[in-house]
């Protein structure tokens, strides 16, 4: 009777002993799902937001072509009763195709007729595909288009002295910022100098960069937000004057300051105009050697 009792407590001895190691491999495992369900949400929330940022940017370019159609040329004048109609001036011959036989003149000893040449694209033609993609080449190309469309849309009232038109144009700016910055964003892919790495407590990592073009040239700073697996590939790694290759979604980060008029020191390259200053941002960012 003495022995199996003792063999009982020894049983229950080891199954005490052995319930936390289970409960710890439980939680390890669950642990485990979770993180992959968390890197499974993240990855379609990056999916999400580069979809609304080609949305953002095909509705940009359609309210590009409203607002820089062409002008529809006059139609022509009615003829008075009586009046016998001018006749119709021939028109010019179409430029001819580069996949087009060439023309063989009916004598031979004739010269071939010359090409007519391309007529060169109207003043305010819409804004092209490739332009758009020009305005994302670099943070320096970013930032300038939005200089070249603060003229566009405010005019002289941007530097103006008049109390009236400072006033509206600052009343003005805020929706105006905020709409410019929904349509600049754009996933991109650039070559980059690394210059400092910071860790925040959620575990994100925000790196300082330049972007340099294919000759190596500085065209303006930008910076890196690295998050999840992206960070943790770079945690703890020294990046000062390392080059990567960048990959991510570009955006604005447009600032108000009603008392600023000019070019701060040592921020000249963040200045877009009266009142107004803007940094390139690049989020679900990706970089590699």
């Amino acid at each position: 009777m003495i022995m199996t009792r003792a063999i009982a407590l020894l049983f229950a001895a080891v199954a005490m002993l052995g319930a936390p190691h289970a409960t710890a491999q439980v939680d390890n495992d669950l642990q485990r799902q979770v993180d992959a369900l968390k890197e499974q949400v993240r990855r379609k929330d990056i999916d999400l937001q580069v979809l609304a940022a080609k949305v953002t940017d095909l509705e940009a370019r359609l309210a590009d072509c409203e607002r820089k159609g062409e002008p529809k040329a006059p139609s022509e004048p009615e003829p008075t009763p009586g009046e016998t109609p001018s006749p119709t001036p021939p028109s010019p011959a179409a430029p001819a195709s580069p996949d087009a036989p060439p023309l063989i003149p009916a004598d031979p000893l004739m010269p071939l007729p010359e090409p007519t040449p391309a007529a060169p694209p109207a003043p305010g033609a819409p804004t092209t595909s490739d332009d758009r993609a020009a305005d994302f080449a670099s943070p320096e190309a970013m930032l300038n288009a939005v200089r070249i469309r603060l003229r566009e849309d405010f005019g002289a009232r941007a530097g103006s002295d008049d109390p009236k038109e400072r006033a509206a144009y600052q009343r003005e700016l805020k929706p105006w910022t905020a709409s410019t910055a929904r349509s600049m964003r754009r996933e991109v892919t650039w070559s980059v100098r690394l210059i400092e790495a910071t860790s925040t407590r959620g575990g994100r990592i925000f790196v300082q960069a330049v972007v340099l073009d294919d000759a190596g040239s500085e065209r303006g700073p930008c910076t890196i937000e690295l998050a999840g697996a992206a960070a943790k590939a770079w945690r703890g790694t020294s990046i000062a004057g390392r080059r990567a290759s960048l990959r991510g979604l570009a955006t604005l980060e447009l600032t108000i300051d009603h008392d600023q008029q000019e070019a701060r020191p040592f921020r000249n390259d963040r200045f877009i105009g009266p009142c107004l200053e803007g940094r390139v941002i690049v989020t679900q960012a990706v970089l590699s050697t």
